[in-house]
């Protein structure tokens, strides 16, 4: 009976003992974590407010340049009476007194994520001295922040892109593979690449002679005095124009003088009058009752004209073969 008694006690002790290592533990856990977290610190409130807590959970770290110090409150909506500029939601932010010193009126908060797809929490930046310390119900500013979620639909349209780009350029290698198009043709038939050397060998020819200090080319890319001489008959080829645009000499008198221009207008209008006067004439010529007129319209004295003109083209004839004919015999006598 004793010894059962004492077993019963032994195993109790054990018991708990191992139930007290146990809250022992429990409580150094607890306390730890609690230091690790500031969670037995004295507190104090601010808040801030932002459009949107997407991805932000109400218990969320808060820390000041990287160091946690407190944790978000609560996250609630704004009433809309109080509603400000792109504010629909105040958050709650519980920070340790410890650092109240560091957080002042030109500290601002800003959202930032854990790693690229983690959870979100609130970073604050230090004050200087020059601003005073937020006490408890102060507003802190929030800067703004980069939305992952534009981010990644920016990346989504930019993989979109790149994958239409990759498909062109598919479509793009298999027509060139197929001989389609002037490369495709180029890198498959041989009569095109025959001809593309054909024609870069006389490229190369031409070249050589261009270099060839012999040739009219090779003289001008490499005989300064040639090259001067060049310059210089542009040169006067340039002066001649100035001078021509200026007015000086015969042509630029031509070109730009008025008295040239009146005297070939006056020559003009003398035509003018002449060409008047000769149409005149011959109006009258036509319309007349003269001698010409009747000449060309009378047949009568048409035939008398033309036998008066043969007559006296037999007179005229008669003259040349027999002229001592018609040469009086004239004695001069002297005394």
């Amino acid at each position: 009976m004793p010894r059962r008694i004492e077993g019963l006690q032994w195993s109790h002790v054990r018991v708990g003992a191992v139930i007290v290592l146990a809250i022992v533990v429990v409580v150094f856990a607890i306390f730890s974590v609690g230091k690790l977290l500031n969670l037995f610190a004295k507190r104090y409130t601010l808040v801030t407010l932002v459009e949107s807590a997407a991805g932000l959970p109400s218990g969320a770290p808060v820390t000041l340049a990287g160091q946690r110090v407190g944790q978000v409150a609560a996250i609630e909506f704004i009433a809309m009476q109080h509603k400000r500029a792109g504010a629909n939601i105040q958050i709650v932010l519980a920070i340790s007194r410890d650092v109240a010193e560091q957080i002042r009126a030109d500290s601002r908060a800003m959202m930032r994520t854990q790693g690229l797809l983690g959870d979100k929490y609130i970073d604050i930046s230090p004050g200087s001295l020059r601003a005073r310390p937020l006490q408890t119900g102060d507003t802190l500013p929030m800067e703004p922040s980069t939305d992952f979620d534009l981010l990644l639909a920016g990346a989504a349209q930019a993989l979109d892109t790149a994958r239409a780009m990759m498909v062109d350029m598919r479509a793009m290698t298999h027509g060139l593979a197929t001989g389609r198009g002037t490369l495709g043709k180029l890198l498959t038939d041989q009569a095109a690449y025959d001809d593309m050397v054909a024609t870069m060998s006389e490229l190369r020819t031409t070249l050589a002679g261009f270099n060839d200090p012999k040739g009219s080319l090779g003289r001008l890319a490499h005989d300064p005095m040639l090259y001067n001489r060049l310059v210089s008959a542009v040169g006067r080829v340039d002066s001649l124009g100035a001078m021509i645009a200026a007015g000086q000499g015969s042509l630029g008198k031509l070109l730009t003088g008025d008295d040239l221009y009146t005297g070939l207008l006056g020559t003009v209008n003398k035509a003018d009058s002449a060409m008047n006067g000769l149409a005149a004439i011959t109006g009258a010529f036509r319309g007349g009752n003269g001698s010409l007129q009747r000449l060309m319209t009378d047949p009568g004295l048409y035939d008398q004209f033309l036998k008066a003109v043969v007559d006296l083209q037999t007179l005229v004839n008669d003259v040349r073969a027999t002229p001592k004919k018609y040469v009086p015999d004239i004695n001069v006598k002297v005394f």
